[in-house]
This record gives structure tokens, sequence and C-alpha cells, in this order.
């Protein structure tokens, strides 16, 4: 089957029915229409790093102690063939859906399976051609999703012409395969980690024409699966009285959300946020009086901190990419582009179960508030 993407809205942030999932990234490039030999490639278990190839060796490394540790010589044997073949196979592709153009192009692979907590399976596979999202395969359903614009559309039908062997059944036979070695992995214990509480801050603006905004801000917390809500009396307040936000990765590897809605101002004491995370579960209510400007002061000053030393450190890293690329010989040829710079476009897909997750993201873009109240 064949649709076509809509406008993404992160609508609600309840916990993802996800348990455990395992994902591969994998790139290629070409510079002039001549595909690179080389490509990049890394895997993710349960949203953190734990495998990433070398080009240099041609090996699929382990990232962290705990991958090394519990994983044995002959998983880094499997994943060195597995990302080799899929990186051979993109690179065939890429030859025939670009033709010869200009300049350099990358496509991208990122497949994901999951296992949920009441057994059942699922996983997507996207693909990206210079950053941007042109097919995607929803394995569970076997229906293909192509993006609206005609740049997108010709590309999928290239895709598909130069991919007429590879049949929806051996994409399902690539997720079983997934799905095996995310429960090898499981079964080796490598997936139970740490979980982090999250910091739950409520805040409220200045009133109005008699309505102020709440804001209920969670960060911190491992891992991504949360329920945020707003509470009236008890009671959940419905989905369209409330303005959500997506669960977006932080630097440290924790996540962070937030859920707003507008209420009666002198109402204050009837609302609550409510929180519930690996078990755990707390109630934090709206603050009362005048809103705490000190302490609102302090919470926009780490906003603005935060998202200046984001914008610092990616010139920083410019920087030492250009030197880098100047001192390199021509017949060096050019450099790969780091996976987590190619990774900024398809982060924001809207659906925190997609494929991934990589660089860092400002921190909340919630409404802006002043008043404050604070828990773990």
């Amino acid at each position: 089957m064949l649709s076509y993407f809509q406008e993404e809205v992160s609508s609600v942030v309840f916990s993802s029915p996800e348990l455990h999932s395992l994902r591969y990234n994998v790139t290629v490039l070409s510079r002039d229409g001549s595909v690179q030999s080389e490509f990049l490639a890394e895997g993710h278990l349960d949203s953190e790093l734990f495998v990433r190839y070398d080009r240099e060796t041609r090996r699929a490394r382990p990232q962290g102690q705990w991958a090394e540790a519990v994983l044995g010589a002959k998983t880094w044997d499997t994943e060195t063939g597995d990302l080799t073949e899929n990186g051979k196979d993109l690179r065939r592709t890429l030859t025939h859906i670009e033709g010869q153009k200009g300049g350099l192009h990358s496509l991208q692979d990122i497949q994901n399976c999951e296992i949920y907590e009441d057994g059942s399976t699922g996983g997507s596979r996207h693909f990206y051609y210079d950053g941007e999202r042109f097919l995607s395969l929803n394995l569970a359903t076997q229906e293909w999703t192509v993006a609206q614009s005609s740049r997108a559309q010709t590309l999928a039908m290239n895709f598909w012409k130069e991919d007429t062997m590879k049949t929806n059944t051996h994409y399902h036979a690539m997720q079983a395969d997934c799905l095996k070695k995310l429960r090898r992995y499981l079964e080796s214990g490598v997936a139970v980690r740490r979980t982090a509480p999250p910091m739950v801050n409520v805040t409220h603006g200045e009133a109005s024409e008699g309505n102020i905004t709440v804001t209920c801000r969670a960060s911190g917390f491992y891992p991504g699966n949360i329920t945020l809500t707003w509470r009236q009396d008890g009671v959940s307040l419905s989905h369209d009285a409330q303005q959500w936000g997506d669960v977006l990765p932080d630097w440290n590897g924790t996540y962070q959300t937030w859920v707003a809605t507008r209420i009666r101002q002198g109402e204050e004491q009837r609302f609550a946020c409510y929180m519930e995370h690996s078990g755990n579960h707390s109630t934090h209510p709206v603050p009362s009086g005048k809103p705490s400007v000190l302490q609102s002061e302090w919470l926009n000053l780490l906003y603005v901190l935060a998202v200046a030393v984001a914008v610092v450190t990616a010139f920083i890293i410019i920087c030492v990419h250009r030197c880098k690329k100047k001192k390199t010989s021509a017949a060096e040829g050019p450099e790969l582009v780091s996976l987590r710079t190619l990774d900024q476009h398809p982060v924001g897909t809207g659906d925190h179960r997609d494929a991934t997750q990589l660089g860092s993201q400002p921190l909340m873009s919630a409404p802006g508030s002043t008043g404050s109240t604070e828990g773990a």
C-alpha cells in the first residue's frame, strides 16, 4: 500500500507502550555523482548508542563499557557483517536514485524494530536524501509512505525502479533479523540499565483577560516513556484543553517534555500536574499568589545559557571541521560527514518512538511563564 505524509502534529505525551527497541542508522555519501566506498553506521539499543562502524578498521566497535562487557566477540562479528552488507546495498541504491549530480549528497537508511509490553512487535524503515525523508515503510502494516513533494516522489520512483527485487517480503525478513538480535541482546541482560526520575517544574504566567497559562515541565528523566497531564479536581483534562510538547532527548542522554493549559485566574488551587514515570507518580500543584519573579528569571536564564552553549559548541565544531578540510589534500578525498550532523534533520519527525534521536536539542519550547514550583 502507498500513502502520503500528512502534517505531523505531536498531540499526546502519554506513556508509550514500547518496552525495548533496536535501531540502526546507515548513511552513504556521493561527491559529484560518484558514490564513496566508505559509509557511516551506528546502532542504538533502547535509545543508547552501543555499536559504531569504524571506517578505518572496517569493523563494528562496541560503544560504552556496558556493551563491551556483556556482548561477546561474536556479536561484533555479526554486526560487522550486517552493517557492511547494509552499506553496500545503500551505495547501490544511491547510485541509481540520484543519477549524475554535482556536489555532496547523502542517502540515509534508518531501521527500527520494537518489542512492546504486551509481547507484540513493530518496526519501520525510513529513507532520507540530503537529510529530508522521502520514503517510509511501516513493517507492521506493510504500507509505504511517500512525502508529498515532487522531488520525493521522483526519488521514490527511482528507488522502486532500482529496488524491484526487494519486495516487502525482503524488508520483513530484515525486520525478523532485527527482532531476533534484539531478543538475544535482551537475554544477555544488556538492556537492563539505569532509570532517572524526572524533575518536575510548574509555572504560571501573568493574567490576561482573566485567564492564565500554566505549564508543567519534566526534565532529566530516563527512559523516555512518561505520562504528563493536567488535572482539575483530580480528573484529567480533555486532550483539546491541553497543549503538548514532544518528548525530546537532552545532551546528557535523558529526556524532557512539557504540557500547558489555560485556566481561570483565582482557580489555581483546583489544578495540578500529574506525572507518572517508571512506576512512580506524583502530583504538582499550581503555585498560588503572584508569580515568583526571581525563580522565573533564573529558569529563563538557564534556558538561554543552554541554547547559547549549544550554539557556541556547534560553531566550534564547524570551525574545527573547516580547518581539517583545508589541511586535507585533494588526493585524500572529501571528509565524511558525522552521523550526528546528518541526523539533525531526521530527528524532527514528531514521533518520539521514531528514528533517531542523535545530537543535542534546545531545551523545551514551552509557552512563556513566570511563576514556578519544583519537585522531583
